[in-house]
Parts: structure tokens; sequence; C-alpha cells
């Protein structure tokens, strides 16, 4: 008798939930579009792009929404068309019973920007992605220039991790693992603002505090010569003073060679 009522209930539910479940996709069936909510999450942190841009972006496209049923609207095209923006990281796109179509997005955080030799400029974040410059946002972040060939069209969606390898690629690459290295490391990531690559395809970093300029060489054991730059300003430049020295040489293997101002 009790396991007769447990099926008899459990029957109840299920065919309750049925009936909730096709009421609600009838009632979407007929949903139709009068609101759309673009928000753009971190804009506190980045403002590289607002909502009136992204609801620019889509009228572009000549797609419409308002008075459209939801069962019409192309959610997947909605993302595919606002990601194809080199800033956005992240969109979603959804829907909601009041009748609203709703889009998120997050954007891309930029690690370094980039003056070439022609002086173009554009930014890489972490991830390798190349970002545009904006008009109305500047962050505030590590710079590099110098000697530098853009291996690629700017403007166009690239990853510096996807080139093909060549000399300048591989430049690239270079470039961001070290800048990934210094922003990794809060210590670094104060006191560096700025690498150049000279005429020699070497590197050359230029510190917040002191008048030096420190040669860096080329990218092996790059975290060896932090270790070896860091021992020397604890235990040299905090003694002697930081305003000593003109250049600190980080290119010879297991010393620092430096030359007076």
């Amino acid at each position: 008798m009790r396991v007769l009522k447990k099926i008899l209930l459990w029957s109840g539910v299920i065919a309750y939930l049925s009936l909730m479940l096709g009421f609600f996709i009838n009632r979407y069936d007929k949903l139709v579009c009068n609101n759309i909510s673009v928000k753009v999450t971190d804009s506190l942190e980045r403002n590289f792009i607002s909502s009136a841009d992204i609801l620019k972006m889509l009228d572009r496209r000549d797609l419409e929404f308002i008075g459209m049923r939801f069962t019409k609207i192309n959610l997947d095209k909605i993302e595919r068309i606002v990601k194809s923006n080199q800033i956005i990281h992240e969109c979603n796109a959804f829907t909601g019973i009041n009748g609203t179509l709703y889009i998120e997005v997050t954007q891309r955080e930029p690690m370094v920007r980039v003056i070439d030799n022609r002086r173009q400029g554009y930014y890489i974040d972490k991830e390798g992605h190349v970002i545009n410059l904006s008009q109305s946002f500047a962050p505030h972040v590590l710079v590099v220039n110098g000697y530098i060939r853009s291996p690629f069209k700017i403007g166009k969606p690239v990853n510096i991790n996807m080139l093909n390898d060549s000399i300048a690629s591989n430049k690239f690459k270079d470039i961001c693992k070290l800048a990934s290295y210094i922003n990794d490391e809060n210590f670094w990531k104060a006191q560096i603002v700025q690498i150049y690559v000279n005429s020699d395809n070497e590197f050359e970093l230029i510190p917040r505090i002191g008048p030096h300029i420190i040669l860096f060489g080329g990218i092996d054991d790059y975290r060896g010569k932090f270790r070896k730059l860091e021992i020397f300003y604890k235990e040299g430049l905090n003694n002697v003073g930081w305003n000593q020295y003109l250049t600190i040489n980080l290119k010879y293997k297991d010393q620092v060679v430096c030359t007076k101002i």
C-alpha cells in the first residue's frame, strides 16, 4: 500500500511538471522582445567599449530585435558578432520572461602597449590577443617600443601565439613572455615601466626609480636575470644609493656589470 502511494505521488508530480513545462514553452513561443539590456560587466576597471558601442555594432548588421519573437532571434549570432570586436573577451546573450533581450560582455585586459618602428600602436593581452587603441580609454600598462616590426596587419583579429615562426613573430613571443613575467611579479610590475628593443634586437628595461638603464640582453634565463637584479637592488643600490649608475648590465653569467654616472 505504501509503495502504491509513492508511485501515485511521483506520477502526480511528473504530470504537474510536464503540464507546467508545456505551459512555459507555449508562453515562451509567444514572447516578443520589447527591450534590450546591454551590460559591460567590467566597465569600472576598463572602459574600452560602451553599451552604446555594442548596440551600434549590431545595428550595422541590420539586425532587428524589438517586436520580434524570441524564437526568431539567433542568440549565437549575436554573440559571434559582438565577439568579433578585438576588445571583447566574452559575450553572453539570453532572454528573460519579461520580454528583455540581455547582452552581457567582458573586455580583454591589456598587459602591454606596443609602439612599433612605424609608430603604430596597440595593446596585447596576456593570452596574446592584439587589441586596438581606444580614443576614450588609455590604461596604465607596460610600454614596449624600439626596433619592432609588426608581423601582422594592425586592425585585424590576431593572436601573437598563433603566428608562424619568423624573426619578427618570435620577438613578439619573447616580448609577451617578458611582459607577462613583469606583470605577474608585484615588485617588477611597480618598478619596470618600459621595455626597449635596441638595434641589436636585445631588450633594455627602463625602471621607475633611478636614472639607470637595465641592459637585459635576450630572453634566455630571464628569471635568473631578474633574481640577479633583485639581489643587486637589495644588497647594492640600497647601500650606495639609486643614483650612482648609468647602466646595469645583466648579460654576463653570474655577475652584474655597472657603469657609473
